[in-house]
């Protein structure tokens, strides 16, 4: 049957049209040389985006100030590291080909001689990390007095160092970095900026133009990231969601839906409905029931942090119109949760009037609230539902 079945498909693939194109012999190019530059290029790339939009954000976050973030500004040092971590594979017949060629291209292209070294990836500018001096490639060999990890979870034990040692109650204080550049031992005090305690994340599995935030972290999506090319269209979307965060917006959602649920129980329990429909319709209906206002509420506050970072908060309307021209029909229609792009766009152009009439009078750049920081008030990071 096999044998008849593979006869038959020779035969049909035997009329099929074919490329008729003389193409130029590659012959001559060193394959593993190509890999390489295609690796090291990809590489360089990831860098470059991170380094980018976490520019933009921590300089929304530095300028917030403590009155428009949520009174818990934590020290900021304004760099990323990576880890030199060689992939090894010991029983090589059982490793593809594809990651055998990955681990090559890693070892050609390793600074450091030991293995699950913490260096840094880059640093942003002006920021403490800039100012005292640490460059791209430096290795990190203590922080806070303490040894960089080299272990095979270096990046998380790394991690648990910076949030042990980065928080509210050491804002102020010096940090020393000692570091090895070209072999020679140095070390540095970096003085950290007072940032908005809110991490930017790249939301790798999600393919849409999307961001959004939880209250704990804000996301990026690749493709918003490259439809979003301008800085100025970057910092409207982070602002956005950066202001959904320090309003408390997440944790007021999942209040709401927790109230619609109650609701719905109730109902439940009345019509003796065991399936809990009610519970479940009451909790998507509180979710969605205040969060237009939220939107726009964030959109507000967003121009104000665009504008105290220094980006041109003028333009921010922009932002909404490439959005509504990637999907039109956002223009007619609405969605539950989220308003029309023209409505938006008309907020941010009268907040940017607002700003405006505040510089000429030399009032500081705080928006709107019925009572100044009234969005402050009591804000938790858990809400207690009873």
């Amino acid at each position: 049957m096999k044998k008849t079945l593979l006869l038959v498909m020779a035969s049909v693939l035997s009329g099929c049209a074919t490329p008729t194109a003389n193409l130029p012999t590659t012959t001559w190019y060193d394959k593993a040389e190509m890999r390489k530059q295609h690796y090291e290029f990809a590489q360089n790339y990831a860098v470059k985006r991170d380094k980018k939009i976490n520019t933009i954000f921590y300089n929304l976050k530095k300028n917030t100030g403590e009155e428009l973030c949520d009174r818990k500004l934590k020290p900021g040092l304004g760099f990323d590291v990576g880890v030199y971590r060689p992939k090894k594979h010991w029983w090589q017949f059982t490793v593809s080909q594809e990651a055998r060629e990955e681990e090559e291209d890693i070892k050609n292209l390793n600074y450091f001689d030991d293995e699950n070294v913490i260096y840094v990836r880059y640093v942003i500018a002006n920021s403490a990390a800039d100012k005292a001096g640490l460059k791209p490639m430096d290795r990190i060999i203590t922080i806070f007095g303490i040894a960089a990890p080299n272990t095979a979870d270096a990046k998380e034990d790394y991690d648990e160092i910076l949030e042990d040692n980065l928080t509210s109650s050491t804002l102020g204080q010096p940090v020393e970095i000692q570091i090895e550049r070209k072999g020679k031992m140095k070390t540095l005090t970096l003085k950290p900026d007072n940032v908005c305690p809110y991490n930017l994340k790249i939301a790798q599995d999600d393919t849409d133009i999307n961001a959004y935030a939880d209250g704990k972290d804000v996301y990026l999506t690749q493709p918003m990231i490259d439809y979003m090319q301008e800085d100025m269209e970057l910092a409207a979307v982070l602002a956005h969601e950066l202001a959904h965060n320090t309003l408390g917006h997440p944790q007021a959602g999942q209040f709401n839906a927790a109230m619609g649920a109650l609701a719905g129980g109730i109902v439940d329990g009345l019509t003796n409905n065991l399936n809990a429909d009610g519970a479940k319709l009451g909790a998507q209906i509180g979710n969605k029931v205040y969060s237009k206002d939220f939107e726009f509420e964030a959109d507000y506050l967003s121009v104000y942090y665009v504008a105290r970072a220094g980006y041109d908060y003028k333009k921010m309307s922009v932002m909404q119109k490439k959005l509504s021209a990637r999907n039109k029909n956002s223009i007619y229609f609405s969605t539950d949760t989220h308003p029309k792009p023209q409505e938006r766009s008309a907020l941010m152009i009268e907040a940017s009037k607002e700003i405006d009439l505040k510089k000429s009078f030399k009032e500081p750049l705080l928006p709107d609230f019925a009572k100044r920081n009234s969005h402050l008030e009591d804000k938790k990071d858990d809400i207690k539902w009873f």
